[in-house]
């Protein structure tokens, strides 16, 4: 028989023991493994994020509040900027790019950007790479909306359908409806747009509109779908782009009700208190083929000066938040460092006490020919064997439990990371794994090793 036979035959003979063991270190080395890849898979999934704005500035009571708030729409922002403010921004410097957004509404949880078109020429979700349509165009009027590519797969919208928007944050995307509202409903409803291309492969009911069921749906305003965007594989997918103006008008309604006015009948009743903004996005001029340039700094000095609002580099506040973390990290590194370590101790005792129930076993072996050195490797083998299996089944593990949390991750909060397993660190820490247990099977083969033949022959009583 050979010795991988007779280390087979030996674990299998104890699979409680076996399996226990191995499970405790596959657990420590999915540990390790998931919370190196989906660290490193969430600072990059953030830096990528911020697209190519160099500053934001908003009201938000912190420069991270506001990166959070304005480009991964954590929170609605809860002080806006005022007309006057934006215009003094973005006519006080030769900026590059000079966005206004507003945040505050939502469809089906997803958060709503109003803004203005250069969002969709100008930004970009990811440094270097725009947007695409995957049908239709760009909003250019102010009741038309852009729906990202996660907002489009998981409500069915596409172009021509209606939506009313939700203040707020709205409920949860799951048992969407379709509202009743017609072409009566509307208040100040874009005109009909020729979508003859795109009905062949998309027919839906253009006579409801899509909206959920609640006291906060804007419903005295209804948003035609003109555009679909492709996927960017960032957090900006799950977002619906909608007009600035238009934005401001569902609000007007219901800061004018709130006060007892008449309500507008259109964007031209507009007034200077309805044109507040909750961010914008800032660029600077820089060389071609470089994404920064000195500028930024010269940038970011002249609007920190100004005390009623926060300026913020989202690059810088991106390192800032992952330096925060790093402290978790290096505990829960730590506690899985301390579970793999547990369980090579539980490898030792396991194989510990099956050398008593063994002894006889091991004295047979040494009659049949087999050397006191080659009893020792059977039993260093074999807790390395337990070693190996739990490596193996560890990075497994985190292969599929990064997966899961990426996916749980992008349906909960939106951020969108991709885990990909080092596959330079797996074998490291496999390997490491491997050596660690052989060396708690080394006490265990010492005494296998140390095993007297005659002691262990005699007739059983």
């Amino acid at each position: 028989m050979t010795d991988g036979r007779l280390v087979l035959r030996s674990l299998l003979a104890r699979p409680t023991s076996t399996i226990v063991t191995a499970a405790l270190i596959a657990i420590a080395v999915a540990l390790l493994l998931s919370m190196s890849s989906l660290r490193e898979a969430g600072r990059r999934s953030f830096t990528r994020g911020v697209g190519n704005a160099h500053l934001i500035v908003s009201a938000d009571s912190s420069p991270l509040v506001a990166v959070l708030n304005g480009l991964f729409y954590a929170n609605p922002p809860r002080a806006p900027l005022t007309q006057a403010k934006v215009s003094e921004i973005v006519d006080g410097f030769p900026w590059a790019m000079a966005v206004p957004t507003q945040l505050g509404d939502s469809f089906f949880g997803f958060p709503v950007v109003a803004t203005t078109p250069a969002f969709l020429t100008d930004f970009e979700p990811a440094p270097g790479e725009p947007w695409r349509f995957a049908a239709g165009r760009n909003f250019e009027g102010p009741f038309e909306v852009v729906v990202g590519s996660r907002v489009a797969r998981e409500t069915g919208l596409g172009l021509g359908d209606r939506i009313h928007l939700t203040h707020g944050s709205g409920r949860s995307r799951e048992g969407m409806s379709s509202g009743g509202g017609t072409d009566d409903d509307d208040a100040g409803a874009p005109a009909d747009h020729d979508h003859a291309e795109d009905e062949d492969d998309h027919d839906h009911d253009h006579d409801h509109v899509h909206c959920e069921d609640g006291d906060h749906v804007h419903d005295e305003v209804t948003f035609e779908v003109v555009g679909v965007l492709e996927p960017s594989g960032t957090h900006h997918d799950r977002i619906v782009v909608a007009d600035l103006e238009g934005g401001w008008l569902v609000h007007a309604f219901d800061r004018r009700a709130a006060a007892g006015r008449p309500e507008p009948t259109g964007v031209e009743d507009l007034e200077d208190a309805d044109r507040l903004v909750t961010g914008i996005l800032l660029r600077t001029p820089t060389r071609a083929g470089r994404g920064s340039a000195a500028v930024v700094q010269q940038a970011f000095d002249r609007l920190r000066r100004d005390p009623t609002i926060t300026v913020a580099a989202p690059s810088s506040q991106i390192d800032a938040l992952f330096g925060i973390v790093a402290d978790l990290d290096a505990v829960f590194i730590a506690l899985g460092a301390g579970i793999l370590v547990s369980g090579a101790i539980s490898v030792m005792l396991a194989l510990w006490n099956s050398m008593e129930l063994r002894r006889r076993q091991i004295a047979v072996l040494r009659v049949l020919g087999c050397t006191r050195p080659r009893v020792l490797m059977l039993v260093l083998t074999e807790s390395a064997v337990i070693g190996l299996a739990g490596a193996a089944a560890g990075v497994a593990i985190a292969v599929l439990g990064g997966d899961l949390a990426a996916e749980l991750l992008a349906t909960r909060t939106g951020v969108v990371i991709d885990p990909t397993l080092d596959g330079r660190l797996a074998v490291i820490v496999s390997a490491a794994t491997v050596v660690l247990a052989g060396l708690a099977g080394l006490a265990p083969a010492i005494r296998a090793y140390r095993t007297p033949v005659a002691d262990h022959l005699r007739p059983l009583d």
